[in-house]
């Protein structure tokens, strides 16, 4: 894994969650995500994540579907989109074989 596959990203809390950091323990997590962190005071939690697994609109959904849904406040979701663009933009980057000048492509 490179360093720009693993992303952290901190996202706010939907002002009803009553979670504890108890939930951030859950073995239950899908592939990508490796790391959880509840701040019980400012109401955020921050994920850690490995780009080639997980996207943003998917950590919404499953921190939704385990009782943590994200804020839906409109800076919060534009702060979401915006990373989603972001990260979409990283794996695309990634897939692309960049050619170097001494080396012609390859023919099909």
């Amino acid at each position: 894994m490179s360093k720009t596959d693993r992303l952290t990203r901190t996202l706010s809390l939907s002002l009803e969650v009553r979670a504890t950091p108890a939930i951030t323990a859950m073995p239950s997590r899908p592939e990508g995500i490796l790391d959880l962190r509840f701040d019980a005071h400012g109401g955020n939690i921050t994920v850690t994540y490995d780009l080639r697994h997980v996207t943003i609109p998917a950590l919404e959904a499953w921190l939704a579907a385990n009782g943590l849904p994200l804020s839906k406040s409109l800076p919060s979701r534009l702060w979401r989109r915006w990373l989603a663009f972001k990260d979409d933009n990283r794996r695309d980057q990634a897939a692309i074989v960049h050619q170097c000048c001494s080396v012609p492509p390859a023919k099909d």
